[in-house]
């Protein structure tokens, strides 16, 4: 998996000019209706990325049985194994939740974002194509991430399912938004030669996703 930040938050920055221009073609998200989706955060400091140490994480439990965990916002609860280490990140307008297996190779990760702008017409799906592409890729821009398919989901939330071209890794994100200006995305992550061990697990904790 790669070696970077799952996040390059540093770059969020850079995504404050960039995100409001049309994404690239291959896959299925329409292009903007308007001009301009919500103004992006400018984190200061990286979550732990897969399969680096973090020295700020610990399990959420000592076992690898489910335990549940809510946000801090009351936005969601899942269940997660309880012996995955757990890591937070926050700063203006946005907070980072990790959990990441024993051996690294496999996470789940949610973002929720909300500047009190509401977003319109495709801006959630084009902001949440722009994230693949700068900050789930193994290179940190277009190029590497290659969604192969795109969603909608019986709860109205929706699914890009993706492959990393260079990173050996696969993943599947989940977005929404909620009461017009909340943008929230859950991502799960595996190393592909460890599909066969994480897959169920993780396809167990998205569906476990719930309001508290």
């Amino acid at each position: 998996m790669k070696k970077h930040g799952y996040f390059y938050l540093i770059g969020f920055a850079i995504m404050v000019i960039i995100v409001g221009l049309a994404c690239s073609g291959g896959t299925t998200v329409p292009a903007a209706q308007s001009t301009q989706p919500p103004q992006q955060p400018a984190p200061t400091q990286a979550v732990s990325s897969p399969g680096n140490s973090n020295n700020n994480s610990a399990p959420t439990g000592n076992s690898s049985a489910p335990v549940s965990f809510t946000d801090k916002n009351n936005f969601y609860q899942i269940d997660v194994p309880g012996d995955w280490k757990q890591s937070s990140e926050s700063g203006t307008n946005y907070y980072i939740d990790q959990f990441k297996s024993p051996d690294g190779n496999a996470l789940v990760e949610n973002i929720a974002y909300d500047d009190g702008t509401a977003f319109s017409g495709s801006q959630n799906g084009q902001f949440a194509l722009q994230l693949l592409h700068q900050f789930y890729s193994n290179t940190g821009k277009e190029g590497d991430i290659r969604v192969s398919e795109d969603k909608i989901m019986q709860d109205g939330s929706e699914r890009l399912t993706w492959t990393s071209k260079g990173g050996g890794y696969s993943g599947a994100s989940y977005f929404e938004v909620r009461k017009k200006t909340t943008f929230l995305m859950l991502t799960i992550e595996w190393s592909n030669d460890y599909e066969s061990t994480y897959l169920d697990t993780l396809n167990a904790v998205v569906t476990s996703y719930r309001l508290p």
